[in-house]
């Protein structure tokens, strides 16, 4: 059950799910309807752009190495210094998270519209009590395989490496207030995604 804004013109919906469920589909969908959709990986990367907090706060931490030549972050420079160092990942997540909760709280006290956030380690942080109502997209093993050898070029291996890598699919359902499957095509899951939206207008 989804526990919505008192006015429901202002509800604030988080969107997760595991990789190729469906997710950018989904938003893409909403966002095509009409509806505000945000990002957390484009919120996480205009943080760390030159000169704002973000950036401030990992130059602090990492050191000036993390740098280019036009002193603005070198992403590949800060992959190989996170991905393989658990310590400083989680410094890195220790900077980086409670800057896009901020950022996002912020949005939320703007809003005077529905709005859809993408938020892809929701469960994993705990933020769904953030939000309204959460929706969770999963899809069956064999799906995802498949649209990651697709649309991805991902081999099975990789991509169970990867899928096994993120909190469990069951684990995020016993969390999940809404969930949604996606083993269809795309006309199926966006008469699904109409269905919840018209139900929500009446509750």
């Amino acid at each position: 059950m989804c526990k919505m804004s008192e006015e429901k013109k202002k509800a604030w919906i988080a969107i997760s799910g595991t990789m190729a469920s469906g997710k950018s589909s989904v938003l893409a969908y909403l966002k095509e309807k009409g509806y505000a959709v945000y990002d957390c990986d484009a919120i996480n990367a205009s943080l760390q752009r030159k000169g704002e907090e973000g950036y401030e706060r990992m130059v602090e931490a990492f050191g000036h190495e993390i740098l280019n030549k036009d002193m603005e972050l070198d992403r590949k420079k800060v992959a190989s210094l996170v991905f393989s160092n658990e310590h400083e990942r989680k410094k890195l997540e220790g900077i980086m998270h409670p800057l896009i909760l901020r950022r996002l709280k912020q949005i939320r006290e703007t809003l005077n519209e529905t709005a859809f956030v993408e938020v892809p380690l929701l469960y994993e942080l705990g933020w769904e009590k953030y939000f309204d109502c959460d929706w969770l997209i999963v899809a069956d093993e064999k799906k995802l395989i498949e649209r990651c050898q697709r649309y991805r070029q991902m081999d099975e291996k990789t991509t169970l490496a990867r899928i096994q890598a993120q909190m469990s699919v069951e684990d995020k359902k016993k969390r999940a207030r809404v969930i949604i499957e996606n083993n269809d095509d795309l006309k199926s899951l966006y008469q699904k995604v109409d269905d919840l939206l018209e139900r929500s207008s009446h509750e």
